[in-house]
């Protein structure tokens, strides 16, 4: 009996502790919060994975986008696939990254796009490319290092981002663009492959440029215009060009106030026949009988070819017409100069036209300002020949190493003056720089020594290179386009770092990058083999439209934007 009551006392003991432990409510929270952090450390571990991963789509997108970007750069050229990927993050390429490692190009991308809402906004699927835009979409997985996913099947996670970019066309900064054209008289010469002379397709692709740029800000409607600068101007052209002409007749290539003769008298014939007044470039040809052009000399009279059509004409170097500028000799700006403004109405100078926006009257617009003297001087108006070889041409010959000292200088200038705008430099010509150091006791090269360094009539092509050298170090993008360059010349080019070298080399080394160098290796007659391997397009009209494009960058469109 005794034990029994031992045994229910111990019972109720037990009951009467579990009864407490049960009401007591001190140190239960330790338990319920080792549960609740097992949770907690699970959500974190899913954030920190699910974090990762948007980075990682952050980063990827940053990608694809600048990957997009640089292929719709490239348009219209077949390199556009290329650079993308390039630019893209896929391993080995410039924008790898060791946050997306991993990452590749998905299958069938890039793609090469022509959207009609893009060719509705004057963005043509222009050969070789046929595309106005390219569209990129990378992946990469994303480790799910934390969460422990992988107990559950999915060690990882793929993600993907996709971007698609629109060819150049949208303005990046404010230009000043200075173009050299060269006048001498090779220029005169024929092109079949243009239909034109050399001269008249040049002026041609200056006018393509024009038609390109904005002369004001896009949302002015119409551009207000004084003395030739519209109001919020924003890019600006000026013509130059060599040989230096007077500043008393420069005027004439933009007054389009003369008319153009098909003959005059020569006061001071010196001889009769054609071989007596005639000089290319140096050389001796008398007048150059092709398709489209002839010419003849008999006693004091002066008969010169010229066709409305093609808005050209030819003239031996003795003539001294009113309707052209008097050529000079070669003048040596100080380089590195903060401008150019030489004064002395017989003084030389190399600018036509001082840097304008009044080439349209308004931005979006393919139409041509007739009032414009920049526009007169490309020739775009009717009964208009616009620039043309100046008088005493033959007698100068080549050398342009003065013309791009003066054109920094004046775009130095500029850029002053037009706070955040950009220096461009587009220098035209076969870059054959032979001219003699005087011809019939004519000071053609003036004042230049015989040391090969600026000013000099030794290593012209090499002083060339120099200057436009140095125009790319103060900030200038130099563009070259080489016309009919040939693989042989820069005939004084016999000592120094560029001895020996080429007209169609020296273009080249002039501009400031291999995709900035053009060539038209068509141009009839100049047996030229002058090829750029980065920029293919071979005509003026093409090469015009392309450094037009050139000055436009693309932008991100929508990705469902057909």
């Amino acid at each position: 009996m005794k034990s029994i009551q031992r045994s229910g006392g111990l019972r109720a003991l037990i009951g009467r502790r579990l009864r407490a432990f049960f009401r007591e409510d001190r140190g239960q929270v330790l338990p319920i919060s080792a549960i609740m952090l097992v949770g907690f450390l699970g959500m974190a571990a899913v954030s920190v994975d699910m974090g990762h991963a948007v980075l990682n789509y952050e980063q990827l997108q940053n990608a694809a986008d600048a990957a997009a970007m640089a292929g719709a750069q490239s348009l219209p050229n077949t390199t556009a696939s290329t650079v993308a990927t390039q630019y893209s993050a896929v391993a080995n390429q410039y924008n790898a990254q060791t946050m997306t490692s991993g990452t590749t190009m998905s299958s069938g991308y890039p793609k090469l796009l022509c959207l009609t809402t893009l060719k509705s906004q004057g963005m043509a699927c222009s050969s070789p490319a046929n595309a106005n835009a390219v569209q990129v979409r990378l992946q990469m997985s994303s480790q799910m290092a934390f969460a422990g996913m992988s107990k559950f099947g999915y060690p990882s996670m793929t993600i993907a981002a996709t971007s698609t970019a629109a060819m150049r066309g949208a303005s990046a900064s404010p230009y000043n663009v200075a173009i050299i054209l060269d006048e001498t008289l090779s220029m005169a010469s024929y092109d079949s492959d243009c239909g034109a002379t050399q001269l008249a397709c040049a002026l041609n692709g200056i006018q393509v440029l024009l038609k390109s740029l904005t002369p004001c800000a896009a949302n002015s409607g119409t551009c207000t215009i004084t003395n030739g600068v519209s109001t919020n101007a924003v890019d600006s052209v000026a013509l130059f060009t060599f040989p230096a002409v007077t500043i008393g007749t420069v005027s004439r290539d933009t007054s389009c106030t003369t008319s153009i003769p098909s003959s005059w008298t020569l006061s001071t014939a010196g001889g009769t026949g054609s071989n007596n007044w005639f000089q290319v470039d140096g050389t001796w040809g008398g007048w150059q009988n092709t398709t489209n052009r002839s010419g003849t000399v008999t006693g004091s009279t002066v008969t010169a070819f010229y066709d409305s059509s093609f808005g050209y004409f030819t003239i031996p170097y003795q003539m001294g017409w009113t309707g052209v500028p008097d050529g000079t000799s070669y003048t040596f700006p100080t380089a590195g100069a903060s401008s150019y403004s030489p004064s002395g109405s017989t003084s030389g100078t190399y600018q036509v036209t001082s840097f304008l926006s009044d080439y349209k009257t308004a931005p979006l617009s393919s139409t041509l300002n007739s009032s414009s003297t920049l526009v007169k001087a490309a020739g775009a108006v009717s009964n208009c020949a616009g620039m043309a070889p100046p008088n005493f041409d033959g007698a100068l010959g080549t050398y342009y190493a003065g013309v791009i000292y003066a054109a920094q200088s004046a775009l130095t200038a500029a850029k002053a003056a037009n706070s955040g705008s950009q220096n461009v430099l587009i220098l035209l010509s076969d870059g054959d720089a032979t001219a003699p150091q005087s011809w019939n006791g004519y000071p053609t090269m003036g004042s230049a020594g015989s040391n090969g360094s600026y000013p000099s009539y030794v290593n012209e092509c090499t002083q060339s290179i120099v200057a436009a050298k140095a125009a790319t170090t103060a900030g200038t993008r130099v563009y070259t386009v080489a016309y009919g360059s040939e693989s042989s010349g820069c005939s004084t080019d016999t000592s120094g770092t560029y001895a020996g070298i080429t007209p169609c080399q020296a273009m080249q080394d002039m501009a400031s990058a291999a995709q900035y160098f053009f060539s038209d290796y068509n141009q009839s007659g100049s047996n030229s083999t002058c090829y750029s391997s980065a920029q293919p397009v071979a005509s003026l009209a093409g090469i015009f439209t392309q450094i037009a494009s050139d000055l436009t960058v693309s932008r991100l469109i929508p990705n469902s934007t057909t």
